[in-house]
Formats: structure tokens, sequence, C-alpha cells
């Protein structure tokens, strides 16, 4: 009986750091990263382009696929999404 409950144990314990890892804090993909990465490859603060990052990187899966793209291309990228919201 022992036994089993330091094995129940032992099998909560590795469940409940594959939960923390999963959730862990990634700072590669933060909005605040990712933010400054695109103000690095042109994105002036206040300019179009800045203000979609800020609407798009609120989704992780667009802070991904931004960083995904080479340097030259992130900025062309960001005025595109601009122009398919708004029309510009």
């Amino acid at each position: 009986m022992q036994e089993q409950i330091t094995m129940i144990g032992d099998i909560c314990k590795e469940s409940h750091l594959s939960f923390q890892s999963l959730f862990k804090h990634d700072d590669t993909t933060s909005v605040a990263s990712v933010m400054k990465e695109a103000i690095a490859c042109g994105a002036i603060e206040g300019s179009d382009e800045h203000f979609i990052a800020s609407e798009l990187f609120i989704k992780r899966e667009q802070r991904e696929m931004f960083l995904s793209m080479s340097v030259h291309t992130r900025l062309g990228w960001l005025k595109r999404k601009f122009n398919v919201k708004y029309g510009n």
C-alpha cells in the first residue's frame, strides 16, 4: 500500500512538472520581446506597422510566424497585414 501511495505521489509530481514546463514563460516569444524585434526591423513606434504588430502579437502563433521570417522580410509582412486589415 505504501509503495502505491509513493508511486502515485511520483506520478503527480512528474505531471505537475510537465504542466509547468508547458506553460513556463518563454521570453523569446513574449509580446515585449517580439515588439522589440518589430522595432528593430523598422516598425517605428506610432507607425502603421507598429500598430498592426501590437494587434497581431497578442496571439502567440502570429509572434512565432513573425520570428520565423528573415529580418529583411518582417517589415513588408507587417505592411501587408496592415493593408489587408485596413485597406490602405
